[in-house]
């Protein structure tokens, strides 16, 4: 049984590592983004909000907003130079259709496609299951029953809706890793495809051209920021997630519609609330420390002459702490260009 959801943590693992934009005129999408983002953040992060609350003004804040139909495409450049940055969405329905002309137009002229990080090639896969057991998975006698507690029936009661029978058949996951099996399940369950996702389809693509590839963080790497909540934290998030796994689809849905429609400030809108991360001490750790580790490896890039993509996490790309703010306040200039 426990191999068995240890296949299952190395697929969530490889579609939520790879895991959550506007078309126009530079000046328009600059000041939607620089001035919708801080509104957002007012609206959703008031300390007497609850993050069940939270959470349901940042959606419709997002919702408020409407972005032009394509989802954005940023440019860094220098003389020998063009570094252009993609939103992506780890794991999608089949039906969403998000490439462009614009895109097509990039990815055939690209000499390099950066992702996050290797969770795609057989490589990678053969040394994921060793970390998966260092950072995932109990070796000290602890279990998941022990750890939640009282919570334990409220954790039981939400896998069981996602198709896991029992706490046993996870007993010795770490809550983290627990919580990336339930989300993975639940959007599958509801339509999602981890080989839909944009990381999926580009890096097939890549493959298929013999187009070099580069990656801003190792799986390793990941794996630290991810796991790194102390066991209390790891035991809330889990919780919080089990109790308002309603609400998950609308959520993720909510999240890829904005994604989809280029709506820069509605992505902004939910990722300048840290409950959609799963709180600050998580968003820090996920967002903006790893784009501050980026910046130095995307200024790298830019000492190699051609055209590269750089597709990441929409999450990164948008907001008040993204890396385009972070290379920017280096003095940067970054063009909007769909």
């Amino acid at each position: 049984m426990i191999q068995k959801y240890t296949k299952i943590s190395m697929v969530a693992l490889a579609a939520v590592l790879s895991l959550s934009a506007c078309k126009g005129t530079k000046d328009k999408a600059e000041n939607v983004a620089d001035k919708a983002a801080p509104k957002a953040e007012q609206v959703v992060n008031k300390a007497d909000l609850d993050p069940v609350e939270a959470l349901k003004n940042a959606m419709a804040a997002a919702k408020a907003t409407k972005g032009d139909g394509d989802p954005a495409i940023w440019k860094l450049s220098d003389d020998d130079t063009d570094v252009f940055f993609f939103g992506t969405v780890h794991i999608l329905p089949k039906d969403v259709k998000w490439s462009s002309p614009k895109l097509d137009s990039i990815m055939a002229d690209m000499d390099t496609l950066y992702l996050e990080a290797d969770v795609i090639s057989p490589e990678a896969q053969q040394t994921m299951m060793p970390l998966v057991m260092k950072y995932g998975m109990y070796s000290d006698g602890m279990t998941l029953t022990k750890a939640l507690g009282d919570d334990a029936s409220v954790v039981e009661a939400a896998m069981k809706k996602v198709g896991v029978p029992s706490l046993q058949a996870v007993d010795q996951f770490k809550p983290w890793m627990v919580g990336v099996q339930m989300q993975m399940a639940q959007m599958m369950n509801d339509g999602y495809d981890p080989m839909s996702g944009v990381e999926m389809i580009m890096n097939a693509e890549a493959q298929k051209r013999g187009v070099s590839m580069g990656y801003l963080e190792s799986v390793e790497d990941q794996l630290k920021m991810i796991s790194g909540g102390t066991d209390e934290e790891q035991v809330e998030g889990l919780v919080f997630g089990a109790k308002t796994m309603d609400l998950g689809k609308e959520v993720i849905d909510v999240l890829v519609d904005e994604w989809e429609d280029g709506d820069v400030a509605g992505l902004s809108a939910m990722v300048s609330n840290p409950e959609s991360i799963g709180g600050d001490d998580a968003y820090d750790r996920l967002l903006t420390q790893r784009n501050s580790n980026w910046v130095p490896e995307i200024e790298a890039i830019l000492e190699k002459p051609g055209t590269k993509l750089v597709a990441v996490g929409a999450a990164h790309l948008v907001g008040p702490d993204s890396v385009l703010k972070m290379l920017e306040k280096k003095g940067h200039k970054i063009e909007v260009v769909q």
